[in-house]
Order: C-alpha cells, then structure tokens, then sequence
C-alpha cells in the first residue's frame, strides 16, 4: 500500500479534493480527516484492547477480552454484542450493525499466542507494540472505528453488517468453525480484517491451505547391547517415511510442501525403540492437491522388515485460491484505494492460513488482510506502524459503504 504522488485534475464530475498533494473523492476526504481527528482516540482504544490479554489457552483472560470488546462495540456503535458461550476457549461474539436485504460478513478473533505478562504494550514514536497489536485486534479496532466514522458522518448502509470476533483462530478455529460456517450461508461477502503482509501492506487475497499428517511407527524393542538385531527400530522406519513425506514437496507453483518439525521416539538409551511418531505441516495451494495428498499417503507401507506404518491425516484450513468472485471484490477494493490515494496491491499466495480460508472455499466472496500494517506477528516484537492506521481504517469504512 503506498501513497500515489499524482492523481487525475480534481473536476466537479469527480468531486476530487486535494489532501496533502494528493487528490481524494469527495466522501473519502470526510471519512479520512474524520478518523485523522480522531486517530488518537484509535489508538486509545488499540493499547486498551492490547492490554485485555488474551491468549487462547487462558480462557478467563479471553472472557474479560472478549467483554471488553463487546464494551467497544456498545460505547462506539450502540451496538449489543451476543455471546456464544464456550467450555474450553473464549467466548465468541456476534454484533450486528444495520439491517438490509444483504449481509456483509465481516471476521475477527480477538486470542492471541503470547502467555499472559511476556509482551508489555508501549508506544515508541510511530510504533505500538504489544501483543495481539497486529494480529489482529489492530483489526478489529479498525472494524469498529470504520463503521463509527460511517456512522458519525450519517452514511446509510444498505446492508446488514455481520461482524464475528472467535476466540480460537489461533489454534485452528476448531471451535469456532461450525458458527462461522453458518453466519456466512447468509452473506453476500466475507471481510477478513486480518494484517496486511508484514512491513509492505499488500492485501491478502490467496492463501495456502493447510493441514497436519501423523506419522506413526511400530517396531520391536529388544535390548541394544545384547540384542540388538532382535529388534526393529520404530525411530529408523520414522526416517524412512519423514524422508518419504519430504520428497513429496512441490514447491513450484501449485505443489504442496511437507515438513517433519515434531519428532519422538523411544524411551531409553538401551532400548530399542519400538514406537516413534512424527508431526507434518501439510501445506497445499489449490483444492485438487488436498485428495492428491491423501493419496500419497493412503498406500504407503512400512519399509523395515517387521515393522508397522499408519497415517494420520488432518485437513485444518482448505486452501484461499484466487477465482472470479475474490478477484471482483479485490477490484471493488483497489477502486476503494484509488478514491483514497493509495495503491493497493495483491500479495503473492501467502503461507499462513485464517479464517478466510473456510469462508471462501464456502463459496462466499473474500478478501483477507483488510487489517492494520505492522510485522513481527507471534513474535516479542509484535508491533503496529501507527502512521498507517487512518488510512486502513478508511479503506475499511468506505470498502464497507460500497460492498
């Protein structure tokens, strides 16, 4: 995302207006000085939210998060926020905003991966760190004031907008999965206020799908020293198909990669091993790699004499391919960013999967990365570029008024 240095003469046609050397739509320029006016307030609300811990693994720490978003949602919109009650994670929030003969699908998750007190929020001139700053409560503060300076500015929606905050995408939204899927049998398209790509702001519109294959090996223990070739080694059949799985990497265009990154096996120096096991991210670019995948794997035998081999695969996100609905909604964006002065581009597939994965392999139109700019995301250093914030916000809020 940059700012353009030139822009077409302002005409009455256009309503253009010069912003800064730079030429913005008339509405846009409301929208814009409206949260420059308040990009404290923004921020205000971001270092708050941040402060809510919230990891996913602590759900008392997600529930008081998730009340005070809901608190965000009432005191800026006016909105009552239903929470969908959990056992094992946060709560969920649905908040509906408007109503119409449409609805705008529109995806948050408020749980972060840093254990509570390990990333202190603080602001460093045009820098706020903390955690969950860019993935994602940056976005789902940026959700909010979008549809506040709507709001405030008297645009009318014509549709109801549906916002979803999960409390479990961290972990694969495995609790969280079946509401999603449900809100969006209703929308016409799907907002996934996730990060823009780290540093440079280009919005997501593929990703890679993703899943895990365990790979699970029986040998024979026997004592190492005395009997060593009486028994079949569980960890050297692991090998065999770690390396199996690895040579079936493609990773040109399209291919899918595997990679072996959890290992175990036996339980003494003087044993042979007789169990060992072995954890594969699977990760695939298109729908047809995810049967071709388990296909690989569904005739596969054990290599050692004696030894046994079982599978185990898991299908956690299908894959956000580009196709004619997302490419249409990318190109209702990238007038958005003209109407704002930036330059809004597509990133290549990304390898990280999100919720959007699931909406859009549900059929419904999805664009991912609305959210803010910043980098080092599941990192200390997770931080947000403060001078970004007013515009992605009124990307969002006039993206949402045209959808």
């Amino acid at each position: 995302m940059r700012p353009r240095s030139f822009g077409p003469a302002p005409t009455k046609k256009n309503e253009a207006f010069v912003q800064g050397g730079f030429f913005m739509r008339a509405l846009e320029k409301k929208i814009y000085d409206y949260l420059e006016a308040h990009r404290e307030d923004i921020v205000a609300d971001l270092v708050a939210l941040a402060r809510a811990e919230s990891p996913t693994g602590d759900k008392a720490a997600a529930d008081a998060c998730a009340r005070r978003l809901a608190s965000l949602y009432k005191d800026r919109l006016g909105a009552a926020t239903q929470f969908v009650p959990q056992t094992e994670v946060g709560d969920h929030l649905v908040t509906e905003i408007g109503s119409g003969d449409r609805t705008l699908l529109i995806v948050g998750h408020y749980d972060t991966v840093h254990p509570l007190g390990t990333v202190p929020v603080r602001r460093e001139g045009n820098i706020l760190y903390g955690p969950g700053v860019v993935d994602m409560k940056g976005g789902d503060v940026s959700v909010i004031w979008a549809l506040k300076a709507l709001r405030e500015l008297g645009v009318k929606l014509d549709k109801k907008v549906l916002i979803v905050n999960n409390s479990d995408e961290e972990t694969g939204s495995f609790h969280s999965r079946p509401l999603l899927l449900e809100k969006a049998k209703e929308a016409c398209a799907c907002i996934v206020a996730e990060p823009a790509v780290a540093k440079s702001g280009l919005i997501k519109v593929s990703r890679k799908g993703g899943g895990q294959i365990l790979i699970k090996c029986w040998g024979k223990a026997a004592h190492s020293g005395n009997d060593p070739r009486g028994g079949v080694n569980a960890n050297i059949e692991l090998a065999h198909q770690i390396l199996f799985a690895e040579s079936q990497s493609d990773y040109g265009p399209g291919g899918s990669t595997f990679s072996a990154n959890v290992i175990r096996g036996g339980t003494a120096d003087n044993v042979v091993c007789d169990y060992a096991e072995a954890v594969v991210d699977w990760r695939m670019c298109v729908p047809e790699e995810v049967e071709r995948g388990r296909a690989v794997f569904a005739g596969r035998g054990a290599v050692l004499p004696g030894a046994r081999v079982e599978f185990e695969i898991k299908l956690s996100h299908p894959p956000l391919a580009e196709c004619e609905a997302n490419r249409k909604l990318f190109a209702l964006l990238q007038q958005v960013g003209a109407d704002l002065d930036m330059e809004l581009e597509a990133a290549p597939m990304v390898g990280g999967c999100s919720d959007g994965n699931d909406i859009s392999a549900a059929g419904v139109p999805t664009i991912d990365g609305m959210g803010v700019v910043g980098d080092f995301m599941h990192n200390p250093q997770e931080q947000v570029y403060l001078d970004q914030l007013v515009p992605r916000v009124a990307m969002m809020a006039s993206f949402i008024s045209r959808v």
